[in-house]
C-alpha cells in the first residue's frame, strides 16, 4: 500500500489533519503505533464534504486522486434511521454519483468497493446478492427533486417513497445500488450489504465500539436501568456481525475485484450476515446483558436497578411504558422540581422511546439464508404459495450468500486467518460480554471486563 487518502472535513473547531490525528491516539490504534507508527503517515486526510459540488475538493487533491488512486472503498452515508428524506437522499445517493464521477476518471482504477447494508431490500423475503429493479423510483431524479423541493414537501412525500421498508435509510441505500447498477458498471464495481454492525470480535482487540448506533444505544438504556420494555420478539435471531469481519471482507472484495475484472460482466453483491451461520436470538443476548449489567459490571448512578422484557403486544406495550417509563420518570421529576433542579427523565424516555420505535423492525422479524430454499425443495410447486403464506406469517425473510462463501474459498489459509470474517468462527459467549466491556470502556472510563 503506497498511501491511503481519506477524504474527511473539520469538524467542531478541529481540521482535517487535527481530526486525524486525534484519532490515531485512540486505543484502537495503540498496536500501530507500538509495532509501525510509520504506517500511519501513510493515511493522508483529504479536506472536502459529500455534500458539496465536487466533494468539496480542491483542484490539487483532486488531481492526487485521479493520478495515485486504484481502490474506492466508499462509505460516507447517514446512517439515522429517521433521517430526513432529503438529507438521506443527498448523504447516500448524492455522495455515490459524484463518488463514481470521480472514479470514473481515475487513470488507474482496480476496485470501486460501495458500503450498502443488507437491510436495502428488506421489504422482500428473499433476497439474494442481486441489485432489486426499484420501479419508478429513479434515483436520479429524487435526488434532482432535492434541489428545488422544500424540506415540508419532501417530508409528505417519504411515507410513499418507502413504502414496505422501515425508513428512509434502508430506501436510500437501495436507491444506491440501483443507481451504480444502472450507472456504473462499467466500474470495477462491487456492493457489500452488511446486517448490523456491532463492536470487533478479535481486532485490534474484542470489544472496540465507538458509537451509540444500532443495538449499543439500547445496551446503555438497559444498563442504566432507563429501558425496561421493547416492542420485538425475544425468539427471533439477532444478525448483528463484528466490525472487524466487515472490515476483513471489504479487503477482500477490493482484491477479488481487481482479480475478476476480466471475467465478469455484472457487478458481484456480497452479503456479510450471521443469522443463518451462527444464530443468537435476542432472549440469549438479554440474559448476558443482565447479568454483565446486574451482577458482574454494574454502571454507576443507575436510575433503576437493570431489567427488559419483550413484548409484541401493543396494549402491554404501552401498559409497561405507562408503569415502568412514564410513572418513574414523573416522579423523579418531580424530586428535582422539589430540589430546584431542571426536569430530564420525561426528556430521556422521549428519546429513548424514539430510538427503540426505529429498532423495532429488526428486533421483530429475523432474517435467515437458506432456510426459505430447503423447505420450498420439500415440496410440490402446487403447495408454493401455502408454504409462503405460512413463511410470511412467521416473519422469515430469507438471505442468500453464495458470493460470501465463495470469496472466503477463494483465500489461502494465511489471508483465511489475516482477514478472517468466518463468522463460524465467533463465540457469541464470549462476544457479547466484551461488546457490553468494551462500551463500559469507551463511554463510561471503567476497567475492562476480564
Amino acid at each position: 500500500v503506497g498511501n491511503i487518502y481519506m477524504l474527511c472535513r473539520g469538524k467542531k473547531g478541529k481540521t482535517a489533519q487535527e481530526r486525524l490525528n486525534v484519532i490515531f491516539q485512540e486505543d484502537l490504534y495503540e498496536q500501530i503505533r507500538t509495532t509501525n507508527y510509520l504506517a500511519l503517515k501513510k493515511v493522508i486526510p483529504i479536506i472536502g464534504d459529500v455534500l458539496e459540488p465536487n466533494l468539496g475538493m480542491s483542484d490539487d487533491d483532486v488531481d492526487t486522486i485521479l493520478k495515485n488512486v486504484n481502490i474506492f472503498i466508499h462509505s460516507a452515508a447517514t446512517i439515522r434511521f429517521d433521517e430526513h428524506l432529503k438529507l438521506a437522499l443527498k448523504l447516500n445517493v448524492g455522495a455515490v454519483v459524484q463518488m463514481v464521477e470521480l472514479a470514473r476518471k481515475t487513470k488507474n482504477l482496480e476496485s470501486f468497493v460501495h458500503v450498502s447494508t443488507a437491510y436495502s431490500n428488506c421489504d422482500r423475503t428473499n433476497i439474494e446478492e442481486i441489485c432489486y429493479d426499484m420501479g419508478t423510483k429513479d434515483p436520479l431524479k429524487l435526488l434532482e427533486l432535492t434541489e428545488w423541493l422544500d424540506d415540508d414537501t419532501m417530508a409528505n412525500m417519504t411515507k410513499t417513497l418507502v413504502g414496505d421498508r422501515p425508513n428512509t435509510y434502508c430506501l436510500t441505500k437501495a436507491l444506491a445500488e440501483s443507481y451504480l447498477f444502472k450507472h456504473a458498471t462499467d466500474l470495477p464495481l462491487a456492493i457489500f450489504r452488511p446486517s448490523i454492525i456491532g463492536a470487533s470480535w478479535k481486532e485490534p482487540f474484542s470489544g472496540w465500539i465507538d458509537n451509540y448506533n444500532g443495538p449499543s444505544g439500547i445496551f446503555v438504556a438497559i444498563g442504566k436501568g432507563v429501558l425496561r420494555i421493547l416492542e420485538g420478539d425475544i425468539h427471533k435471531v439477532a444478525d448483528i456481525i463484528p466490525i472487524d469481519y466487515c472490515v476483513n471482507m471489504i479487503m477482500c472484495i477490493a482484491w477479488y475485484t481487481r482479480v475478476i475484472k476480466p471475467k465478469v460482466q455484472t457487478p458481484l453483491i456480497y452479503h456479510c450476515t450471521s443469522g443463518e451461520k451462527k444464530p443468537f436470538t435476542w432472549l440469549e443476548i438479554g440474559q448476558i446483558v443482565l447479568d454483565i449489567f446486574q451482577n458482574k459490571m454494574p454502571y454507576n448512578q443507575v436510575f433503576r436497578r437493570p431489567n427488559v422484557n419483550f413484548t409484541q403486544n401493543k396494549f402491554e406495550l404501552l401498559y409497561w411504558k405507562i408503569v415502568s417509563h412514564y410513572i418513574p420518570a414523573y416522579i423523579a421529576d418531580s424530586i428535582f422540581i422539589m430540589l430546584g433542579k431542571k426536569t430530564r427523565m420525561l426528556y430521556v424516555y422521549d428519546k429513548i422511546h424514539k430510538a427503540s420505535e426505529t429498532f423495532t423492525f429488526f428486533i421483530t422479524k429475523e432474517w435467515r439464508v437458506g432456510t426459505i430454499s430447503y423447505l420450498f425443495s420439500l415440496f410440490p410447486p402446487s403447495l408454493s404459495l401455502s408454504l409462503t403464506i405460512l413463511l410470511l406469517t412467521f416473519d422469515f425473510i430469507q438471505w442468500t450468500n453464495s458470493n460470501g462463501n465463495m470469496l472466503y474459498n477463494e483465500l489461502c489459509q494465511t489471508d483465511k486467518e489475516m482477514f478472517d470474517f468466518n463468522v463460524n468462527n465467533v463465540n457469541w459467549n464470549e462476544y457479547y460480554p466484551a461488546y457490553l466491556s468494551g462500551m463500559l470502556t469507551r463511554f463510561m472510563n471503567k476497567n475492562r471486563y476480564p
